[in-house]
């Protein structure tokens, strides 16, 4: 099967069959996150084309339901990291002990705000300064060009600041300082050179 005809096949099958498989998905997830998987079945479904029952109905389905499945897990695995990074800020153990109090305070604001953020601000986020991957990597990870995930992470950075600022987070606190960084500018307000 070439492409022409492939493209068909599938225009077809989404003409007869998206709006079904979008009322599954949206009766499981918010709307947004509906539409994206929509997407990402038919995808699938055009990659698997020629391999496909007909009609594809059961399959298409059947592909909804698992590809749900993987976000709610990606979600979750995202969800317990954030647990476990407001665990280990309050953690009062050995190694915190060693921890001083500003850097206490910053990396439980840190991990407050950043469960706040929605899972795109947070992978961004985290990439680079989590699992210390460059730009470049971090970009290739998002399936993006690095001037994109700049710009992403720009405005991800934006809204962690505007987070912990709504978290109460101001003032001379080493929180409050790194909100500002974010932001650009120094501690006094002045902008930044960097």
């Amino acid at each position: 099967m070439d492409d022409v005809d492939r493209r068909a096949l599938l225009d077809t099958w989404f003409r007869a069959y998206a709006d079904r498989v979008l009322a599954y998905l949206q009766h499981r997830t918010d709307p947004q996150t509906a539409q994206d998987l929509l997407q990402e079945v038919f995808m699938i479904a055009f990659a698997k084309a020629p391999e496909l029952p007909q009609p594809p109905l059961g399959w298409l389905f059947g592909t909804a339901r698992r590809v749900l499945a993987n976000r709610y897990r990606g979600r979750r695995r995202q969800d317990e990291l954030i647990a476990r990074l407001i665990e280990n800020s309050t953690d009062s153990g050995a190694v915190a002990s060693e921890i001083d109090d500003e850097t206490r305070e910053l990396k439980h604001a840190f991990a407050q705000t950043l469960a706040t953020l929605s899972a795109a601000d947070r992978e961004v986020l985290t990439l680079t300064g989590w699992y210390d991957l460059t730009p470049s990597e971090a970009a290739e990870a998002l399936g993006c060009s690095p001037s994109a995930y700049a710009v992403r992470l720009h405005r991800a950075r934006k809204r962690l600041a505007a987070a912990l600022d709504d978290a109460g987070y101001r003032g001379t606190g080493p929180a409050a300082q790194f909100a500002e960084a974010l932001r650009g500018q120094g501690p006094c307000g002045e902008a930044s050179d960097g």
